[in-house]
This record gives structure tokens, C-alpha cells and sequence, in this order.
């Protein structure tokens, strides 16, 4: 498929309140945690969006030239759905691959991958099961999944395992990926990001 059609959401509107401070601009091997999303997200589609929270608007828009958009009126604060939606309807794409901003070992490869499964023209969403877990944000949408969003979005219904329920979801598990182990790793306080620190540095992260 032509990435042309394919369209990458960096989710990182959240306020990441366990963390301490906005993750996206946590530094992992001195670079930002949202740069591993843009590297995994870039060679692999047309055009890449950060969706921020209002307070981060001018600091993404200081250190990228990625376009970075908020959520439409009405929709801040009703999280990944309302992002996606946002992205859904400012730029007409075929399949949109979703990213969250906390999982800097998130790779090119792996996106790749996700993308491969998308030649099934019947399904809605291909979304990885990683350890029995699903990771409905790091995963590929289908835009005719738009019109189930904004349903939900009307009706104030927010999480993600209920948009999954209403599609036709092409679950990928480990087996069906190769995968370098931390891939899926998300960080979400100062004790995770601490424990990521001491890991011995040899893993593929290294390789910068």
C-alpha cells in the first residue's frame, strides 16, 4: 500500500499526572520520548499529526516540524477516541496508524508490520494482543471507523475496548510479530522510567 494513504496520530494531549511532567518530553539516550514515535511513525506514512494538550502546542511546535493540531471544540479532554477523530477528519487518509507518546522503544519495524496486516480489506482495525494485553493505541484504523467514533463520541462513551467491540479487528498476538521485546513497554511513572534507565544499554535503542 502506498503510504500516501496512510496517515500517522502521535496521541499526547494527556496530562500524565503519575508521571510528574509531560512524558513526551521525558529523554531517553538524549532524545524525547514523542521523536521515537515520529521516527517509528515517518517512513511508513504520508504525513504524521501530534495531537497535544493545549499547554504543549508551542513547545512540540518549537522542537518539530511535524504538524501539531488539539482536539476539535468541544471533544479536549475526552481522550485517544477524540484525538483520532480530530485527526480523522482534518486529513482524508485510508488507514490511519495510531502512536501513543510513552513507548520511546516503539520501532519502524513494528509499525511496518501492523501495516502489512491492512491488505484485508474487510477489516476495520489491527490491533495488537501482546502478552493476553490488547494496545488498541498502538495500532492501525481503517477510516471508515470515523463514523463509530464520532457515535461514541456523541453518546459520551470514551474507551477504546468499546470502538473495538462495534469493528472487525484483526487481533495480532506475539506470534504473529517479530518483535525485539520492548517494543510495547509504555512508561507511565518516575519508578517505570527509572527501572527503563538501569536496563543495560544494549538492546536495539542503543544503536543511535
Amino acid at each position: 500500500m502506498s503510504k500516501s494513504k496512510i496517515t500517522g496520530i502521535l496521541l499526547a494531549g494527556g496530562e500524565s499526572r503519575r508521571f510528574g511532567s509531560h512524558k513526551a518530553f521525558a529523554k531517553l539516550n538524549q532524545k524525547y520520548f514523542y521523536e521515537y514515535a515520529i521516527e517509528a511513525l515517518e517512513g511508513n506514512v504520508g504525513k504524521v499529526f501530534i495531537v497535544s494538550h493545549p499547554t504543549l502546542v508551542e513547545q512540540f511546535r518549537s522542537q518539530t516540524t511535524v504538524e501539531v493540531i488539539q482536539d476539535l471544540p468541544g471533544l479536549k479532554g475526552n481522550g485517544p477516541l477524540a484525538g483520532m477523530f480530530t485527526v480523522m477528519q482534518k486529513e482524508a487518509s485510508d488507514w490511519y496508524v495510531v502512536l501513543p507518546c510513552d513507548t520511546p522503544f516503539v520501532t519502524d519495524e513494528l509499525v511496518q508490520q501492523l501495516i502489512t496486516f491492512t491488505k484485508d480489506q474487510s477489516i476495520d482495525a489491527v490491533v495488537p494482543v501482546i502478552n493476553g494485553r490488547q494496545q488498541p493505541i498502538i495500532a492501525v484504523y481503517h477510516s471508515r471507523v470515523a463514523k463509530k467514533i464520532e457515535q461514541m463520541l456523541k453518546e459520551r462513551h470514551f474507551k477504546m475496548s468499546h470502538l473495538l467491540d462495534s469493528c472487525h479487528v484483526r487481533f495480532v498476538t506475539n506470534q504473529d510479530l517479530q518483535l525485539q521485546g520492548l517494543e510495547f513497554e509504555n512508561i507511565n511513572n518516575q519508578t517505570e522510567f527509572e527501572k527503563i534507565q538501569e536496563k543495560p544499554m544494549t538492546d536495539f535503542r542503543n544503536k543511535d
